[in-house]
């Protein structure tokens, strides 16, 4: 069985490359990852703006950070939805953003073989949130020399300090994890020419946030915060 990883853009319907919607509509079946809380899944919004009529499985993604417990949790999922995979040749899995960069269908797929050893992986990327959300700036996020930076926010906030120290440019992904340390990280790694805050990129209810605004505390998951020094 082929399990295909297909980013899907980071939330416009029409950012999604043709040949993702090729694979997605030519799957034995497509997934759709949802949260334990039940909310509608972006990514699904996504696929059925482009196709409609298409059949999707939902599964329900953890929001665990124990990589025992988050596999044995995907594990009771997959043997929940055993009978909808079970014979078939291909799956795919649509992500919104990348399916390369910070894919929750990595931890599927370490999980999925567990039950199918043999199980094959494909990757189809998709653009980044951190494209998308310096586009809608009009904006370029690095030229020439510039270092530029992809950096996953967490609790070791002397790593993403010194990760930011020696970008010239920089993107944070889920600033939200900082909570209200978030103006003291960033301002500690400065001075910045330019702080912008984009939450929900790409959705109906995108909003952006600039300067001091952008640093305050951002409880909105899908959100990512561009960095950019003055030259």
């Amino acid at each position: 069985m082929k399990f295909t990883v297909a980013g899907v853009g980071p939330g416009d319907p029409e950012l999604v490359t043709i040949k993702a919607i090729k694979i997605i509509k030519d799957a034995d079946l497509v997934l759709a990852p949802y949260s334990p809380h039940g909310k509608f899944s972006v990514s699904e919004q996504i696929v059925r703006s482009n196709l409609p009529d298409i059949d999707i499985v939902p599964i329900v993604f953890p929001m665990l950070t124990d990589p025992k417990e988050r596999e044995k949790f995907l594990i009771n999922e997959l043997e929940r939805i055993f009978a909808s995979w079970h014979g078939v040749e291909n799956v795919v899995l649509p992500v919104i953003g990348d399916s390369v960069l910070y894919a929750t269908g990595s931890y599927l797929f370490d999980a999925w073989r567990k039950l199918v050893p043999d199980l094959e992986l494909s990757l189809v990327p998709g653009i980044s949130s951190h494209q998308f959300a310096s586009s809608r700036l009009s904006s370029f996020l690095a030229m020439g020399d510039d270092l530029f930076s992809v950096i996953p926010c967490s609790k070791n906030s002397d790593g993403i300090i010194a990760a930011l120290k020696r970008s010239d440019s920089a993107a944070l992904y889920k600033p939200s994890i900082l909570k209200g340390r978030l103006s003291d990280v960033v301002s500690a790694a400065g001075p910045w020419g330019r702080i912008v805050r984009v939450d929900r990129a790409g959705l109906a209810d995108e909003k952006i946030y600039e300067g001091n605004e952008a640093l305050e505390q951002a409880d909105e998951y899908l959100s990512i915060l561009l960095l950019r020094r003055s030259k």
